[in-house]
């Protein structure tokens, strides 16, 4: 089973919290073998004063997340879907096919760590709502993952983000006068088209390629790219990401944020 696991910062509860998931479970959820949710909250002995984890206990709250991933999986068949850190706290959450071994394999995992205090709980969840509703990040959320990732390999190949470069987009529409519409929507905004292509074989067969010359910093490109998604449902189509030439002094071409 492949991976793609993810952090990002949210409100859960009105409350700051990081949450950091397995993406790749969305598309095979609910998993009908583990109907089981089963949860350990670890609460922190230092921590932040915005309720998040302190780097004086990374380590150990590294040590206890290995441990139990392991039992949990030892005993239950349980894997973990995702964990909130939040008010002082980590929640860690399972699926697995049943809650029988669960309580003696949080004692199993926990044991090297007695001077925590933790609470742990089971709950029938064949729908996996705490990992859709809860977990999963919103569409905006979900964008800005993508787009801080595409970002860190940019990074990576030195990419100076101040440099203004174009960027492109794409965007597909079930009709024609759709994408015309969001044609000249988007022009008003000062992007140029590049191309438009027909996928016959799509649900969205219209496709729009636009670009603009723009900053590659977090900001600008969550800015633009989320106004783009948005306008794209407006006019009943979807926005497909962007790609940006790597600005350094090499002037390597890297691509951009094009989810699969």
């Amino acid at each position: 089973m492949t991976e793609h696991w993810a952090a990002y910062l949210c409100n859960v509860n009105d409350k700051l919290a990081s949450i950091f998931l397995d993406l790749e479970l969305r598309n095979t959820v609910p998993d009908t073998g583990r109907p089981w949710l089963l949860w350990v909250w670890v609460y922190f002995k230092q921590p932040r004063p915005d309720g998040l984890s302190s780097t004086e206990e990374f380590s150990t709250l590294c040590a206890i997340e290995d441990e139990l991933n392991d039992a949990m999986w030892r005993n239950c068949q349980a894997m973990l879907a995702g964990r909130i850190t939040a008010q002082c706290r980590r929640e860690f959450y399972y699926y697995g096919p049943r809650p029988d071994a669960f309580q003696s394999a949080v004692a199993e995992a926990l044991r090297s760590f007695n001077t925590y205090e933790f609470d742990q709980g089971t709950q029938h969840d064949p729908q996996w709502q705490q990992y859709l509703n809860v977990l999963y990040p919103s569409p905006d959320d979900l964008q800005r993952i993508l787009n801080r990732e595409v970002l860190d390999v940019m990074g990576k190949e030195g990419d100076q983000p101040q440099t203004p470069r174009e960027v492109l987009h794409w965007s597909y529409f079930p009709k024609e006068d759709n994408r015309s519409d969001f044609k000249a929507a988007v022009q008003a905004k000062g992007y140029r088209i590049d191309s438009e292509s027909y996928h016959p074989e799509s649900d969205n067969p219209y496709g729009i390629c636009f670009g603009k010359v723009q900053k590659t910093g977090a900001e600008a490109i969550d800015e633009s790219v989320l106004e783009l998604a948005k306008l794209s449902e407006r006019f009943q189509g979807e926005y497909d990401g962007w790609e940006a030439q790597v600005m350094s002094d090499e002037v390597a071409e890297k691509p951009g944020a094009k989810p699969n």
